[in-house]
């Protein structure tokens, strides 16, 4: 009988170390997307190439960083990634809220590469768009190749009708690119693991909790874009 006890005790106790070593690595895991895409707002802000014009942010309504996206090769043309998406408050920023993105085609590739990706959304009608639990870019919400330099004058109706703009980075440079037919997915267990009162993005997006010091980190960065 003791015996019997002290194994389900056991169990018990392995099963609750095992949760709690799980929700630390998705913890740490979300933390680690947001701290990379801290960084690719500070590398595109001294960025030599000025190819992303930073007056599209100061405008925006929302703005999505995906570090680190793994992109398909000639055949496959596909993309996955994992980042963080921001909404403009009259105060700042409110978020970060996880996403992932995948599907889509970047056009023609030489092999498989990493490439950052960062979604400029313009009007509330695309940033409402984040706050559903997926939904297809260039279907759902208006798409196009972001502006370069000084061209925002001259850009698509996106900049006057609402859509978003998709810039990427690869060896360096910031780029206009296309992600027509991606799918952006809501990423809820990472927002729990990351916020613990919530996995609600559209609760994380309207400034309902605070995030943590790496997050508050990004928003810090973001408030400094000129």
């Amino acid at each position: 009988m003791h015996v019997t006890i002290r194994i389900a005790a056991m169990a018990v106790w392995l099963a609750l170390a095992t949760s709690a070593a799980a929700d630390a690595a998705e913890q740490q895991e979300a933390d680690i997307i947001v701290d990379k895409s801290r960084l690719l707002v500070e590398e595109m802000m001294i960025s030599g190439d000025r190819q992303m014009p930073e007056s599209l942010i100061r405008q925006a309504a929302g703005i999505a960083l995906i570090p680190g996206m793994l992109k398909g090769g000639l055949i496959i043309g596909a993309s996955y990634g994992t980042g963080v998406v921001l909404q403009r408050a009259p105060e700042g920023w409110a978020g970060p809220a996880f996403i992932s993105i995948g599907g889509g085609s970047l056009g023609l590739q030489i092999g498989g590469q990493s490439v950052d990706m960062i979604l400029v959304i313009v009007g509330q009608d695309a940033m409402n768009a984040f706050m559903r639990n997926e939904f297809k870019l260039g279907a759902d919400a208006a798409l196009a190749v972001g502006p370069a330099g000084a061209r925002v004058s001259t850009a698509t109706d996106i900049t006057f009708k609402g859509g978003i703009y998709s810039y990427s980075r690869a060896s360096g440079l910031f780029a206009g690119i296309s992600l027509e037919g991606a799918v952006v997915s809501s990423q809820e267990e990472l927002n729990r693991a990351y916020y613990k009162d919530t996995g609600s993005t559209a609760v994380i997006l309207a400034g309902k909790v605070g995030p943590p010091e790496s997050g508050r980190r990004l928003k810090s960065v973001l408030d400094k874009v000129k």
